[in-house]
């Protein structure tokens, strides 16, 4: 009883020295138990847990808390509660090897390109528990945050998580008030950089106006920017998927795991499947080409990637509504993230939905796989595929600016060069950090980009939606040929010094963002970021402060003690 209450005292005590003793702001709980670690990592997806991992084995002498922002007590996040068991992998042609190394490799090797979810949840939580100086939080979120007059993090209040009886996520009681010298944001909203006003934009923002019309809406009067994210997806399980060699679908198998991807020419073409879209596109669903993983070796369950939903603003959940952590600036008619999963939820169950799948080669006597109450088995939170992007100068942001006001530019990964000496991403050279690689891959904005001038759908969509790209051989949006140098800079912002983000809201423009955003290049980013973290407090110096030197140290320990590839 008595810790408790010292433990309280000392929370009301480090709430009145940061405001003077004046007015707590919402979102910071009057009293709470106070916790102090060295690094505070805010996010439970693999960003999040390479970052976790890094940095509590880079310094074993001082203290890591992982905050984990969902109620599930699992790691992994979208490749594991998500249901996205797909490595989106891309071998380079220049050596056919695995782009990216550390925990990605780490990773992969251990459950295959296709896996069960909780043997992926399982192997990150060997890897992490045996770290006797990591604490995780579970089911926690972000309530408030505190700064000192430099600009600099010093806590986070935070509050427990909760699902309600339709599967919602809501508050819970507890509290709990997190005090570090260093924080990394490997969150898939943003949530800490928004709270902590590190200087974000949001979605396509950076885009060349002319290719921003449908995002300018008039608002009281005015003509007002909203820029759209990319749509996001609702992973689903079925069963009673018959993998064969078929046209429009490839089957493969991997360590007795099966995985489907196609369907282009079903998508276009097949009456059944247009006929859904034209009918749902419009109200913010529409199938894609899919692909989809086997529930593991044996199972008769799968995982599938197919259902857009549009309009959806990732950084808003129905539980912040009223409080400051909800966007008011938000498109007219977005939806937030708890109404997108349970409508979209809603639409797997119409019998449109199921009759249109069917049409898929291999899935043809596709069954939803159902609960015990009756609903689908879907991924407990929304494949977000974008929400905000951190800028080198908040004064600078807007449209226009994606060569210019992010550490990684639109150029760089769209012209990357095979090596050191050429392509437009040679300044990110001498502080680079790790290798980025995938397809410049869109899922659209609005629906209305599926479709082409001539009113037939279209796939890939990103030659469409931005022809001033030198787009060459045709490929999943677009065809980047070779890898893209990430700097250090993309994990920093300018108005807080003391923090590291390698979660979405990363300093990487947009349209870079659809190659960077797949989990492979995530886990690069985490794993700079946990080492960077941990150099940070060994050296008592803040990451926005790092000289070159100090940046070539980071990368040596990266490669040598974590297999980082940062070379081409």
């Amino acid at each position: 009883m008595l810790k408790r209450l010292l433990l309280l005292l000392a929370a009301l005590f480090f709430m009145l020295t940061l405001t003077g003793g004046g007015i707590r702001p919402e979102g910071w709980p009057l009293a709470a138990p106070l916790v102090r670690a060295d690094i505070v990592v805010y996010g439970g997806g693999l960003a999040g847990c390479a970052a976790a991992w890094k940095a509590a084995a880079t310094a074993p002498d001082r203290s890591v808390a992982l905050v984990v922002p969902y109620p599930e007590h699992q790691y992994g996040g979208l490749a594991t509660i998500g249901g996205q068991n797909f490595w989106d992998v891309r071998y380079w042609a220049g050596d056919g090897r695995l782009v990216q190394g550390g925990s990605f490799a780490h990773w992969f090797n251990a459950v295959g390109p296709f896996y069960r979810p909780a043997d992926l949840a399982a192997r990150i939580a060997a890897d992490l528990g045996g770290l006797a100086n990591l604490e995780t939080y579970w089911a926690m979120d972000i309530t408030a945050v505190r700064k000192d007059r430099r600009g600099r993090l010093k806590g986070i209040a935070l509050r427990g998580l909760q699902r309600d009886a339709a599967g919602t996520v809501i508050w819970g009681e507890e509290s709990l008030i997190l005090t570090a010298s260093i924080f990394v944001d490997a969150s898939e909203d943003g949530r800490l950089s928004r709270l902590s006003r590190a200087g974000v934009t949001v979605g396509r923002t950076d885009w060349p106006a002319e290719f921003l019309v449908g995002d300018f809406v008039r608002l009281e009067g005015r003509i007002e920017l909203c820029p759209r994210q990319q749509a996001a997806t609702l992973m689903f399980k079925v069963r009673r998927v018959q993998p064969d060699r078929y046209r429009d679908m490839i089957f493969r198998q991997e360590r007795g795991v099966w995985a489907a991807y196609g369907g282009r020419e079903v998508y276009i073409n097949d009456p059944v499947v247009t006929a859904f879209n034209d009918r749902y596109g419009p109200a913010g669903f529409a199938l894609k080409p899919l692909n989809a993983v086997q529930d593991g070796a044996g199972s008769s369950d799968w995982w599938v990637n197919a259902l857009l939903i549009f309009n959806v603003d990732g950084r808003a959940n129905g539980r912040d509504r009223r409080h400051d952590a909800y966007p008011r600036d938000m498109a007219p008619g977005a939806l937030d993230t708890d109404t997108a999963w349970r409508k979209a939820r809603e639409m797997l169950l119409n019998p449109d939905f199921i009759r249109a799948l069917r049409r898929f080669d291999g899935f043809q006597n596709a069954e939803l796989v159902l609960d015990a109450g009756g609903g689908p088995v879907t991924g407990g939170m929304l494949y977000l595929r974008e929400t905000v992007h951190t800028v080198v100068d908040p004064r600078e942001a807007g449209p226009g600016t994606e060569d210019s006001n992010y550490a990684m530019t639109a150029a760089a990964t769209h012209g990357a060069g095979s090596g050191p000496t050429e392509g437009n991403d040679l300044g990110n050279y001498v502080n680079r950090i790790g290798l980025g690689f995938y397809w410049q891959d869109i899922n659209a904005y609005r629906f209305e980009d599926l479709k082409g001038a001539d009113g037939r759908y279209r796939w890939p969509v990103t030659p469409f939606l931005r022809p001033d790209y030198p787009w060459t051989t045709p490929g999943p949006g677009g065809w980047p040929q070779n890898p893209v140098y990430i700097p250090f800079n993309t994990l920093l912002s300018r108005p807080v010094p003391n923090l590291l983000i390698p979660g979405y809201a990363a300093s990487i423009s947009s349209l870079a963002w659809a190659e960077l955003r797949v989990l492979p290049n995530q886990c690069v980013l985490g794993d700079a970021a946990g080492v960077a973290a941990a150099y940070a407090v060994t050296k008592g110096r803040e990451p926005g402060t790092f000289t070159d030197a100090d940046v070539a140290a980071v990368r040596e320990i990266l490669v040598h003690r974590f297999g980082a590839r940062v070379d081409k």
